[in-house]
């Protein structure tokens, strides 16, 4: 019998005596991805609105720079953000980073990209921005100081692949801020939607390790519908000191 190796999602797992069940998803193509979130970018700021994701980026990047001082030379800080969306995400750490910055903003999805581009402009935050996989990045190593994604390396059968590039480009005492989708009920809805992995703070660190590396879960202390859903993980090429996995 042929071995099938297209690639695919773990759903389900579970052990029976000798007998082992295990479901598993195609996730969607590059292509059907950048279509689906086409469609749903006219009103994607709006819905992480509604759904408290945009309160909670920024309680989140509140929280990381008092716990992560980021230490730059005498210019912006540059950050890469890999399936920005509409840019909700950088813009977060924007409102938090009260300096100058940078961004390069990285989607599949034109539509998305229009739409940040515009959120951007609004913002006055120069941004440069580039549709590409976030799979094999367009740029030099040792680029940016803050590498960002949220809710994008989930969508990836091999998330690693994406990891490695990002700590290729990042500077080597930089970090890299994720948010993950959670093993959770409203992360099963997610994940049945958009065939997504679901993760525990383990298996997101194990990711984390694969590309090399030093990586803490950030533990958000307020109760929200994020914190129920998402993971934020952070990697560091050079681990600071006082981090402590949760």
């Amino acid at each position: 019998m042929p071995v099938n190796s297209s690639p695919v999602i773990p759903v389900f797992a579970r052990t029976f005596g000798s007998w082992q069940v295990c479901v598993e998803r195609k996730p969607l193509s590059t292509d059907a991805l950048a279509t689906a979130y086409d469609r749903v970018a006219p009103r994607w700021s709006n819905l992480t609105a509604r759904l408290g994701y945009t309160r909670a980026y920024s309680r989140l990047f509140q929280q990381f720079l008092g716990e992560h001082p980021m230490c730059v030379p005498d210019r912006p800080l540059r950050v890469l953000d890999c399936g920005v969306g509409t840019g909700d995400f950088s813009l977060a750490l924007f409102r938090q980073w009260h300096a100058a910055m940078t961004v390069t903003a990285i989607d599949i999805s034109p539509a998305m990209l229009e739409i940040a581009r515009q959120n951007y402009q609004q913002a006055e935050l120069p941004a440069q921005l580039v549709q590409s996989s976030i799979t094999e990045l367009p740029f030099e190593k040792d680029q940016f100081d803050v590498v960002l994604a949220a809710h994008v390396l989930e969508h990836l059968p091999d998330p690693v692949i994406a990891l490695k590039e990002m700590r290729r480009v990042l500077s080597p005492q930089g970090a890299v801020v994720t948010c993950l989708t959670r093993q959770s009920l409203l992360g099963a809805y997610i994940q049945t939607k958009w065939r997504t992995h679901r993760l525990t703070p383990e298996r997101a660190l194990q990711w984390f390790e694969a590309a090399g590396f030093q990586a803490t879960c950030l533990k958000e202390s307020r109760s929200s519908l994020y914190r129920n859903s998402s993971l934020t993980t952070i990697g560091f090429i050079h681990q600071p000191n006082h981090v402590n996995n949760q």
